[in-house]
């Protein structure tokens, strides 16, 4: 079978891969010429491939999730990765602060740019018909006193280190 070529260096079957939607039987097809689809390529052409043209290769850790997958995860209910908007990646060489950092300072096409927990960066557009909103945030686990740490999301860019003193 052919891959789906999105962009030069991405296709859509790296963003349709998903363990978890494999053991709960939950289908990732995406439909080429779709909503879905349209909105990925537009994350791999304005975002992705620059990424990948300047840095080098781009690792995605997750794309698209239909909106069962993204509430057995526990993710956001209005994600953009529900609707192909939105993907988290990782780059070789590279730490998620810097590839966060260059894609704020190079880009300006993108609606977020997350530094999340210092693992991974999550990028994402704005629909076809909204300005993006150029957002960098960071993404820290902030204990609390009773139960699980909370995620806080702190305005601009930052080492999780400065995040954690704003938190």
């Amino acid at each position: 079978m052919d891959r789906i070529k999105l962009s030069d260096n991405f296709y859509l079957d790296e963003f349709t891969r998903s363990q978890t939607a494999v053991r709960h039987g939950i289908d990732m097809s995406v439909i080429e010429g779709g909503l879905v689809y349209t909105h990925l390529r537009r994350l791999c052409k304005t975002i992705l491939q620059p990424v990948r043209d300047e840095l080098g290769p781009v690792h995605i850790s997750s794309g698209y999730r239909p909106s069962k997958l993204n509430k057995l995860i526990g993710g956001s209910s209005n994600s953009a990765h529900c609707n192909g908007k939105a993907a988290d990646i990782t780059v070789s060489g590279y730490t998620p602060l810097q590839v966060a950092q260059w894609i704020d300072e190079n880009l300006p096409n993108y609606d977020q740019v997350i530094h999340e927990f210092g693992q991974w960066v999550h990028v994402s557009i704005s629909g076809p018909l909204r300005e993006p909103r150029g957002s960098g945030l960071t993404a820290v686990k902030v204990p609390r006193r009773f139960g699980n740490p909370k995620t806080v999301y702190i305005p601009y860019i930052l080492s999780i280190e400065d995040a954690l003193k704003r938190a």
